[in-house]
């Protein structure tokens, strides 16, 4: 088969389990997700050390390594943006910055790679303008937030009770509080609440722009490095869980050893961590086939597109006719954005 349609068909096995990795989660208290994004590093080395034995323990590469680091620095914003913006908010919008920081990074050859031309330059920049501005379209969708929820049931054990930090057995205010105010101020509050998750899905997006930079730049610059992107799945996914290591460590110092801890998200986590692992493992290998100016628009895309999807049809936290159809719009610019990047290879 034609590397360019396996790269494609690597592109949209990444896109589901991207797309799919926060549902797990979803019925879940996770709070600020640093105990979460620690679990989901645990599971994640896991499979990179399966990989690497599979792979015949290829050369370890420690600038690849930088990748993973990238990555679980944006990555502690991720659980706070997605139950405050939705799975598919959160992940298209800091898909447009992304999807800009990593195409610009592939097509000019920044940071010391290799220019990467597509074939077919303006049909790539059509596509690459079209899933932006669904970017923009999907901002204006309105999601409804999950309520908050008592992170322990009532048939948990004391056990369970003495793992939840005292101070987060309290009940959450926030909407109370809110819903005392009048609606203006509300409705202001909101709005700033919006813009401030807005940015730092801007913050992760840039993160994530750069998660396969260093990876790219090993193949290009490091003499004898392989060419084959499962070799670097355990450099970038010890990478990831060193830096998770690091960030869990640094907030329970500064929760004074009183970290929120939810027992019953660690097997979700654990999902989470294994469907990032297939889903990233498979754009490892698509960014090679396509080219990163090909594969970040569709790989940055699509996530967000089945993330929308488990909103409306699962979750129900997008509704009304308006919203539905503005969503709708949304995602046929997009799919049409992404079919010219594709094209454009």
């Amino acid at each position: 088969m034609d590397d360019t349609l396996v790269g494609l068909l690597y592109c949209l096995i990444s896109a589901f389990g991207f797309g799919s990795m926060f549902t797990p989660l979803r019925n879940f208290e996770t709070r600020d997700g640093f105990f979460v994004q620690w679990v989901q590093g645990g599971a994640i080395m896991v499979f990179a050390l399966i990989v690497n034995v599979i792979r015949g323990a290829p050369t370890f590469q420690p600038g690849a390594a930088l990748a993973g680091i990238f990555w679980s620095t944006g990555n502690i914003t991720a659980i706070p943006i997605v139950n405050r913006l939705g799975a598919g908010l959160g992940l298209l919008v800091w898909g447009s910055v992304q999807v800009i920081v990593g195409w610009a990074t592939g097509r000019f050859g920044l940071f010391g790679l290799e220019p990467e031309v597509p074939d077919r330059p303006w049909m790539n920049y059509v596509g690459l303008a079209l899933t932006l501005i669904s970017g923009v379209m999907f901002a204006f969708v309105h999601y409804e937030p999950k309520s908050s929820a008592d992170p322990v049931s009532s048939g948990e054990d004391n056990h369970a009770m003495e793992v939840i930090s005292s101070e987060e057995k309290q009940p959450i205010p926030d909407r109370t509080e809110k819903s005392m105010l009048p609606q203006e101020e509300r409705s202001t509050m909101r709005m700033k609440e919006k813009l401030f998750y807005l940015g730092l899905s801007a913050f992760a997006g840039v993160c994530y722009g750069e998660m396969l930079s260093p990876v790219v730049y090993v193949q290009q610059h490091v003499a004898g490095a392989s060419q084959e992107g499962l070799d670097y799945v355990l450099s970038h996914y010890s990478g990831v869980f060193v830096a998770a290591t690091v960030y869990f460590t640094i907030y329970c110092c500064v929760k004074k050893n009183k970290p929120f801890i939810n027992q019953q998200t660690v097997l979700p986590s654990i999902i989470y961590g294994l469907l990032w692992s297939f889903a990233m493992a498979a754009w490892i290998v698509s960014n090679k086939m396509l080219t990163q100016a090909v594969s970040f628009p569709i790989a940055t895309r699509l996530p967000g597109i089945v993330g929308s999807c488990y909103d409306v049809f699962i979750f129900k936290a997008i509704k009304g006719t308006r919203n539905l159809t503005l969503l709708a719009s949304a995602i046929a610019v997009a799919l049409v954005g992404v079919v010219l990047v594709g094209l454009s290879k």
